[in-house]
């Protein structure tokens, strides 16, 4: 039997590294522990929010499945939200305004978005608006009305700000989420120190405790030159935290260690750049079975384009096909007691 693991990786489809902030409960965390960023989108008989009544909140639940299929985090969906309210009110018009009547659809798109057809179908067009989104440079951290110009080219770059909170009411009302879950620490200490916090309410452990010093030494400000952990694994490792019950990790930066296995001191490790996910929920992990894949893909919207993923082979001899990633580029062998993640 020929497995083939398959990473598809879209041209348009490149999501730039995130630097945002976590959204969590008292202690730091929701006590969901399942993925974060609420639910599939529901409608009640005669729902209305905001004003939108159950047609358009029909389009917005639309908008919001396609960006969950894409794994768009929260703040993805409320900017498209925020567009489709600005552009038609939520309304899938079969024509454009005085400025530019060849516009149409629920995000007025022009012919650049492809055929009339292509630009009436609300599922087309939000996946088209998404992988123009996704491509705009910093567009977690950019004002989301700048975002917006940036994708739709309108002549004021503000029109959208006033249309930001009724599309988090929407979004809040249809799925439960808010527009600040799963989003990521904004640099490597704010990400290790959400990470120290993990720490004492024992949702992140480690096999062994200088790599755990290594996390509350980034989060103090002490952390020396060879022992720095790249805020990219800092921030993949937030989103782990936020998205399982518990996660445990046996090795992070090797210079500080000393350590020198495998590739030596060509590993990403060697550079920081690299982390390994031992358990899962306290289940030990293969890097083919069920919950490797699940964090495999949880972390790969968030995760820099053209990251790398280890254990091809223990996938292959388990005959799992990985499925389609958009940032998570490459794989290659490694040992089958975890998993491997590292950023360029």
């Amino acid at each position: 039997m020929i497995v083939i693991i398959v990473l598809v990786v879209p041209v348009a489809l490149v999501v730039v590294p995130v630097t945002l902030v976590l959204a969590m409960g008292a202690n730091g965390f929701s006590g969901a522990g399942g993925a974060c960023g609420g639910s599939a989108p529901a409608l009640e008989a005669g729902q209305a929010v905001d004003g939108y009544g159950p047609e358009q909140l029909k389009i917005a639940a639309t908008i919001i499945t396609v960006g969950q299929q894409m794994g768009v985090p929260p703040h993805g969906l409320t900017l498209a939200l925020m567009v489709a309210i600005g552009e038609s009110g939520l309304r899938n018009l079969d024509h454009g305004d005085a400025v530019d009547n060849t516009t149409i659809g629920v995000f007025q798109q022009g012919p650049s978005y492809g055929t009339r057809a292509q630009r009436m179908d609300p599922t087309t067009a939000a996946a088209a608006f998404y992988t123009r989104m996704l491509h705009v440079p910093d567009w977690q951290t950019t004002a989301p009305t700048l975002v917006a110009h940036a994708v739709q080219i309108n002549a004021d770059p503000n029109h959208y700000t006033p249309f930001w909170t009724p599309a988090e009411r929407v979004l809040t009302a249809l799925t439960g989420a808010s527009p600040t879950a799963c989003q990521v620490p904004a640099d490597a200490r704010a990400a290790a120190a959400v990470l120290a916090a993990a720490i004492q309410a024992n949702k992140l452990n480690f096999l062994e405790t200088r790599y755990r010093q290594q996390v509350l030494n980034m989060a103090d400000g002490t952390a020396t030159s060879d022992c720095i952990i790249d805020a990219h694994i800092l921030q993949l490792i937030v989103v782990a935290v936020q998205a399982f019950q518990q996660v445990g990790i046996s090795d992070l930066n090797r210079r500080c260690t000393g350590s020198t296995p495998g590739a030596g001191t060509a590993s990403a490790h060697w550079k920081g750049k690299a982390v390994d996910f031992y358990a899962i929920n306290r289940q030990s992990l293969t890097g083919a079975d069920a919950l490797s894949l699940q964090l495999i893909h949880t972390l790969d919207p968030y995760a820099p384009h053209d990251s790398s993923i280890g254990q091809s082979d223990c996938r292959a001899r388990a005959h799992v096909v990985l499925g389609v990633l958009l940032n998570i580029t490459n794989a290659f062998p490694d040992t089958c007691n975890h998993q491997h993640i590292q950023v360029p």
